[in-house]
């Protein structure tokens, strides 16, 4: 009776095998495998197995989100770095971590808001990025977590699909694996601003490459040495006050008007014999909302955020003379208020003595008439740029909310008039480098070649060694504004 037992427990353990192995396909899986392993004949014979094998494996899911504070690299507050777990192969595993820049000091990390992502998340497949991000999006946390959870599960796909970021990039955008684009890039120098020292509140005095074929292998080196050059003069003219690194990689130094930067990085031009415009270009970032006010045209009373004692000082220091009909007042130079008029004569100026081939935020974006007028004053040589989708110039784009957000803000984008910034206080995420690459955008802003910013730049210059490239840009894309007023005066 016991023999008897036995066999039959045997007997019935044989046939659930066989019912599991049927209903899992194993015994055709493995039949098509091997056959495919003899025909094949590879040299690692588990190595092709294993390959083959995985393409049947349930797809990884998110285990954990986990988060542990980390000093920024700019300033006394804490960043926090993004950890995703994820259950693959009947096993958890530490996949891929996030630390994202910010771009104001102000924003609070809360760790707590990893609770009820995790509740959101758990059990998505990690390859379900659109799912994930719309989950992140309605839970209404950090958009500084939301977007280092977002990545971390973007590179944890790339890495379980065994591909870079720059590839799985590149088939979000265009279905298959293209030539890489090289982005112009445009690097900051020297800084003034409303909040620095001095009377200058121009923000940022940058350069760019003169060629549209630039390659960032060699080309990178001259614009490192007007860099170091540029910090040489300053150290030598202010030795009781010397330069300081920015944020934003670039110089900081006291001046008290925009043309004293110019002359600076024109001076360690000559001492370098090179010439602005033809062996590289001038960019001058204003951002112009910083010294901006509002006023009613023919008063002086403020319209909005302004001190309205100060706003009316400010506004009677306005040349006398014809009434500007803007409502608009900047003082680039501090105390000196004047009209949008006055503001666009002077860029007018710059442009056409100083090699100056874009401005970035050059007004306020409300101010439509004047960019519409300074297009037709420096259009034609001169690219315009606006952090605030303004008509009449370019687009500046950071790292949205999420992935699938910035993935769709770039495609809606003009690439070859749109500038990919860096974060304020940037922390070294190299995404942003692929996503310039993959998308084919036409220029980046990714700050001065010091410290963790240079990651974003090696980042683009290992690409070019390893694959093809080709130049994002195949002209400059000035506005053909001489030939629109031609035509208007045939018309008339």
């Amino acid at each position: 009776t016991l023999l008897y037992t036995i066999k039959f427990e045997l007997m019935d353990e044989k046939e659930l095998a066989v019912t599991y192995i049927q209903e899992n396909k194993i015994d055709l899986i493995l039949q098509e495998k091997l056959n495919c392993l003899y025909k094949t004949k590879p040299n690692n014979v588990f190595g092709f197995l294993s390959h083959e094998l995985q393409k049947f494996a349930v797809e990884p899911t998110i285990k954990m989100v986990s988060g542990y504070l980390t000093k920024s690299l700019h300033h006394n507050t804490s960043q926090v770095m993004i950890e995703l777990s994820c259950e693959n192969n009947n096993q958890t595993e530490v996949t891929e971590n996030a630390l994202i820049g910010c771009c104001n000091t102000e924003n609070v990390v809360n760790l707590d808001d990893l609770k009820p992502i995790n509740q959101s998340l758990c059990g998505i497949k990690v390859f379900n990025q659109d799912e994930v991000d719309d989950k992140l999006k309605s839970l209404e946390k950090s958009s500084d977590i939301t977007l280092a959870v977002s990545l971390s599960v973007f590179k944890s796909k790339a890495q379980f699909q065994k591909k870079s970021v720059l590839h799985l990039l590149q088939e979000c955008f265009n279905g298959s694996n293209t030539e890489v684009k090289r982005p112009i890039p445009i690097i900051p120098i020297v800084n003034g601003g409303k909040h620095g020292p001095g009377k200058n509140n121009v923000l940022t005095l940058a350069i760019c490459p003169n060629e549209l074929n630039f390659e960032y292998c060699t080309g990178l080196s001259l614009l490192e040495k007007i860099y170091c050059k540029v910090e040489d003069i300053l150290k030598k003219k202010y030795p009781n006050n010397l330069p300081h690194v920015s944020p934003n990689g670039g110089l900081s130094f006291g001046c008290d008007k925009p043309e004293l930067m110019i002359e600076i990085i024109k001076e360690a031009a000559t001492e370098l014999e090179l010439t602005p415009g033809t062996d590289f270009h001038l960019i001058v970032d204003f951002s112009a909302s910083d010294f901006h006010t509002e006023v009613i045209p023919g008063q002086g009373s403020a319209k909005k955020g302004q001190d309205s004692k100060k706003t009316n000082k400010k506004s009677r220091q306005v040349k006398s003379g014809t009434q500007s009909t803007s409502r608009h007042r900047y003082d680039w130079i501090e105390g000196q208020v004047k009209p949008t008029e006055d503001l666009c004569d002077f860029i007018e100026g710059l442009v056409e003595n100083d090699s100056i081939i874009a401005v970035i935020d050059p007004l306020h974006h409300e101010d439509t008439e004047g960019y519409q007028a300074l297009t037709q004053k420096v259009g034609h040589k001169c690219l315009l740029f606006s952090r605030t989708p303004t008509a009449n110039a370019g687009s500046i784009l950071k790292l949205s909310n999420t992935v699938t957000d910035t993935i769709s803000q770039l495609k809606n984008a003009d690439m070859s008039s749109t500038i990919l910034e860096a974060a304020t206080f940037e922390e070294g995420e190299t995404i942003l480098a692929d996503l310039a690459m993959a998308s084919g955008c036409g220029f980046v802003m990714f700050g001065g070649l010091r410290g963790v910013r240079v990651k974003l730049y090696n980042e683009i210059m290992k690409v070019e060694q390893m694959s093809s490239t080709s130049p994002a840009l195949s002209s400059w894309g000035f506005k053909e504004v001489a030939e629109e007023e031609g035509a208007e005066g045939e018309n008339q």
